[in-house]
Order: structure tokens, then C-alpha cells, then sequence
């Protein structure tokens, strides 16, 4: 579980007083809210990274029955061990290219919704919802491939250096873009070395090498988990609890070990963009996992309290129109998904708003969302 602690909130939450039991002031929920399900609410409870100390472990956040796979090539690929087909593309094996998936094979929920945890909603998402969720994460791979950037990986991000991992998934997502039948074999074995890669330099990372693992492992994660042509969604599944991991581990290294940056401009780029990714690796996960148990979304409690920037305008000022519109990292207020969910309204204008925001509205407010927004 992503957690941290305040210094400047040192009392138990809401729900741990009035039971009278200890609390472990993890944020963004402790440990005994998470596993009860419980509201977590802490007095004056104020996100700014300024003001935060990690907690040293993240137990919570790292699957306890799932073991992490070490060995990427070593996968059955009978049929029968694969999961449903999301991606159901005619031209997915073709010369053409890969189109998004335009349907998955979705299973009703089996348990009754009434007995779930009522901490944030939706907790169950529609079909039409989890099929939104998957053509927008599917559609990184395109934003990577032409531009080099998405939604959670700003375009200035490495332009002052490319971590190998980086340039990596840029070269992997353009070369699926052209998957045939004749060079699926090269993609498959192309992603296997490159997560073995990532797995044996682990322990040389600068912090910005570790974001940029975190980024590539998403993209893997998406090419293998939503097409099944590659027959490479077991093997997936089981390695979410590795993008688990590094992701934990990425959040407890930004507060641990700071980087220093030539401007605010640069720094709130970095900053914001492992915010994101964090988000983005944790909202991935969910909609794996929306897609295997009929649309149940285990890690909303964690998602709905996970920060960003409130401003999502200053994601797409450069730094002259950063410099014109005077903004002090420092005084750039942070948000939590979850409100910022809540925040928003049908009445309000919607033009402006880009894929990041769609993707968390939809999966937040539900499908009604999706013809509002165009989506």
C-alpha cells in the first residue's frame, strides 16, 4: 500500500479513535482502514509533499499471495492458461497495424454489491466504463510511439538525458504499432529481455532511472495484458506484483532522496510526472483487475487518495509560459484523485480537458461520463 506520514499530523485517524485501537498514521490510508475497509480521515489532513515523511515500509501496497516472476521467458503458452481476449482487433495480426481493442469479454459480478465497503465509489465499474479504461491505456502506446510522451510521461521529461529504459519503450510501442503475425515472435521476445534487463540493474538506478523503469514496466504491462494475440497475459497478471513493487518503491525514493533541478520549471516536471505514474501504475493494475473479477476495482480506497497537481493546465505550459504565468512549485496545490473526481460537474466545460482527465473521470463518475465527454 502507497503510504506516508505527516509530520505535522501525529494523531490517529477518525476511525481508530472512536474503536479505540492504534493506528499506524499511514496515508493514504493506515493499515487497519485499509484491511477493514474502513473511511480514512485524518485531522488538518493536508497533501504537500513538503511536509511528508515516507514510512519505511510499504507491506500493504506488495501483494501477499502473488509471488513476483523473475523469469519473463519461461511462460506455457497453451490457450488454455491464457485469460479472455480483450483486444479483438481484425487488424491486430494483419499488415495494417494494431487498431485499439473495440470490445472485452466482460463477466458479471458474482458478489452482491451491497456488502461491499462503502469507502469511495464506484467500487463496481460498468462494461462500458472498463472498456473506456482499457482503449485509453492502450492508446499510451500511440502517444509514445509519435510523440514520445503521454499522459503520465511529460515531453520535457528526459530532455535534458533518455534513460535506456526510456528509449526502450518508445522503440517497443513503435514497432507493436506494426505488429504482424510474422514479427509478434520478435515483439514477445523484445519485451522479455528488456523487463530481464530492468530486473538485473535494480540496484545501480538513480531515481530517475527508476521512474523510467516504473514507465516502461507500464507499457509492457499494457501490450502484454491487453492483447492476447501475444498469449502473454498469465505471465502478466503474475508480474503486476513487480510493477507493484517498483512503483511502492518509487514513491518511498521521492521523499527520501530528492533531486535538485536548474528550475522550478524542471523540477515540478519531474515531480509531477512520477505523480502520475504512480497513479497510472496503481489505476493499471485496477483495471486489470476490473477486467478479470467483473468489474470489481480492489484498489479504489487507494487510488481515490493518491496526489496530483489541481492545476492540470500547468501540464501543458512550457517553460516560458511558466516563467509568464509566475508559478512557484512550492505553491502549486496538490489534489487528491478522488476529489478531484468529486469536483467535477456535467455543468461545467469540458473542451479542455485532456486524455489523463477523461481516463480518471470515467473510471470515477461513471459511463454516463463517457457522452459528456465525448469519449
Amino acid at each position: 500500500m502507497l503510504g506516508y506520514i505527516s509530520s505535522t499530523r501525529k494523531k490517529s485517524c477518525y476511525a481508530c479513535v472512536k474503536s479505540k485501537r492504534r493506528c499506524d498514521l499511514g496515508y493514504p490510508c493506515c493499515k487497519r482502514c485499509f484491511t477493514k475497509g474502513l473511511d480514512c480521515t485524518y485531522r488538518n489532513a493536508l497533501i504537500h509533499e513538503a511536509e511528508v515523511v515516507v514510512r519505511q515500509t510499504t507491506p500493504d501496497f506488495i501483494p501477499l499471495t502473488n509471488d513476483i516472476v523473475v523469469e519473463p521467458s519461461d511462460v506455457p503458452q497453451d490457450s488454455s492458461n491464457i485469460n479472455p481476449a480483450l483486444l479483438q482487433s481484425d487488424s491486430s495480426g494483419s499488415e495494417d497495424g494494431v487498431d485499439p481493442p473495440a470490445r472485452i469479454m466482460y463477466s458479471q459480478p458474482r458478489i452482491c454489491e451491497s456488502i461491499l465497503p462503502q469507502i469511495w465509489e464506484p467500487t463496481v465499474l460498468s462494461e462500458g466504463q472498463v472498456v473506456f479504461m482499457v482503449n485509453q491505456l492502450c492508446s499510451f502506446l500511440r502517444s509514445l510511439a509519435y510523440s514520445g510522451s503521454t499522459p503520465y510521461m511529460h515531453d520535457a521529461l528526459y530532455q535534458d538525458g533518455q534513460p535506456i529504459a526510456y528509449q526502450d519503450s518508445c522503440s517497443l510501442s513503435a514497432l507493436y504499432l506494426m505488429k504482424t503475425n510474422q514479427n509478434a515472435p520478435v515483439i514477445i521476445r523484445s519485451i522479455d529481455s528488456k523487463i530481464s534487463s530492468l530486473m538485473s540493474s535494480t540496484n545501480t538506478w538513480t531515481l530517475s532511472e527508476h521512474l523510467a523503469a516504473v514507465q516502461a514496466l507500464i507499457i509492457y504491462q499494457i501490450i502484454r495484458l491487453f492483447d492476447s494475440d501475444l498469449r502473454l497475459q498469465s505471465l502478466a497478471d503474475k508480474q503486476n506484483s513487480l510493477l507493484e513493487l517498483w512503483t511502492a518503491s518509487l514513491w518511498k525514493r521521492s521523499f527520501n532522496e530528492p533531486n535538485c533541478f536548474n528550475s522550478t520549471h524542471e523540477s515540478w516536471i519531474f515531480y509531477e510526472s512520477l505523480r502520475r505514474t504512480v497513479l497510472v501504475s496503481t489505476f493499471l493494475c485496477g483495471a486489470w483487475g476490473c477486467v478479470k473479477n467483473g468489474g470489481l476495482c480492489e484498489v479504489v480506497p487507494i487510488l481515490a487518495k493518491l496526489p496530483m497537481t489541481r492545476d492540470m493546465e500547468l501540464w501543458r505550459l512550457d517553460s516560458n509560459e511558466w516563467v509568464e504565468k509566475d508559478v512557484l512549485e512550492a505553491k502549486v496545490p496538490l489534489i487528491t484523485y478522488g476529489d478531484f473526481a468529486l469536483s467535477w460537474t456535467p455543468g461545467m466545460a469540458t473542451g479542455q480537458l485532456g486524455d489523463f482527465e477523461k481516463l480518471l473521470l470515467v473510471a470515477c463518475r461513471g459511463e454516463q461520463v463517457i457522452s459528456i465527454l465525448g469519449g
